[in-house]
């Protein structure tokens, strides 16, 4: 069995199939499959009901206060220090930002911040309690159509889940004006985890992962809107933080009772520890954070 890629078109040939095993909500099985001329790996076919294999504990619990909110915000730091690297202030757009812990960094930074948000009570916190303009949609790509210029969009590990996803990444580039960044992290497919754990790999993340997405194809799929990469890393802090959960999740997995799945939690962080030496060597990380700046203007 083939199918057509959804990035070049080309004939894509059966790569593995797998069920949920990170959240457990369906036994079935999925496909993903490999294109053999640009290698981008994904889902076929897409589940027309997407939204109910995301459980309602999908989304960490909200933290009740400001204080608790800037505390979990504050160890991400990282994330708003990579972007200001390019961009000091102006007008922020984040897609997917859950309840909000990057936008309250930026909001707390400066930026004029605006999310786009599926989850109708995260879009309720993020109004309320973060403080920013958020956009109830699940369709960021019809969104990006109107939202004006801007100088920041960031989609942290929101892409692999958009079906839509290349749509989304045109609009975004149209969207950001001159010298802005567009930021993008998601699972890495040539991460070294992936190439001994295959299938198993907690990444796949099957079915709500729906691509794993070679850097080079997003970064040549932007070039001809003036967007050329400036920073492309898995270790960061958040990419060794995905490494170390990669080896935990996938031992974790193995066992079904609470008291052994917290021993496999201790025995993943024991492993991820010497690994990380291989793990952080040409860009085999199990997540990349990628930094593209409008250049120029498309022709």
């Amino acid at each position: 069995m083939s199918v057509r890629c959804p990035f070049c078109h080309e004939p894509a040939l059966p790569e593995f199939r797998t069920r949920d095993v990170n959240r457990q909500v369906t036994p079935e099985q999925f496909s993903y499959f490999r294109c053999r001329a640009c290698g981008l790996i994904f889902l076929s076919p897409v589940p027309a009901n997407l939204a109910s294999y995301y459980p309602n504990e999908y989304y960490d619990a909200m933290p009740r206060s400001m204080r608790r909110l800037d505390q979990i915000a504050e160890a991400n730091r990282y994330q708003i220090e990579m972007v200001q690297r390019f961009v000091s202030g102006g007008r922020l757009l984040e897609i997917g930002p859950g309840y909000g812990i990057f936008a309250r960094l930026a909001k707390k930074s400066g930026f004029d911040v605006e999310v786009i948000e599926m989850s109708k009570s995260c879009c309720q916190y993020l109004t309320e309690i973060v403080g920013v303009r958020a956009i109830n949609s699940s369709k960021p790509d019809e969104v990006l159509k109107t939202a004006g210029p801007k100088d920041v969009i960031a989609l942290w590990h929101v892409i692999e889940h958009l079906p839509d996803a290349w749509d989304c990444l045109e609009n975004a580039a149209h969207s950001l004006a001159p010298g802005g960044i567009l930021l993008i992290a998601t699972p890495n497919p040539d991460a070294l985890q992936f190439h001994m754990m295959g299938s198993a790999w907690p990444h796949v993340d099957a079915p709500r992962h729906l691509y794993l997405i070679p850097a080079n194809l997003v970064i040549q799929r932007l070039r001809p809107f003036g967007l050329e990469p400036v920073l492309l890393t898995t270790n960061d802090k958040g990419g060794q933080s995905w490494n170390r959960f990669g080896w935990q999740r996938y031992l974790m997995n193995r066992f079904s009772s609470k008291a052994a799945q917290m021993a496999a939690f201790v025995v993943g962080y024991l492993i991820s520890m010497p690994l990380a030496l291989w793990e952080r060597r040409e860009l085999k990380g199990s997540a990349y954070t990628l930094i593209l700046q409008k250049t120029a203007v498309a022709a």
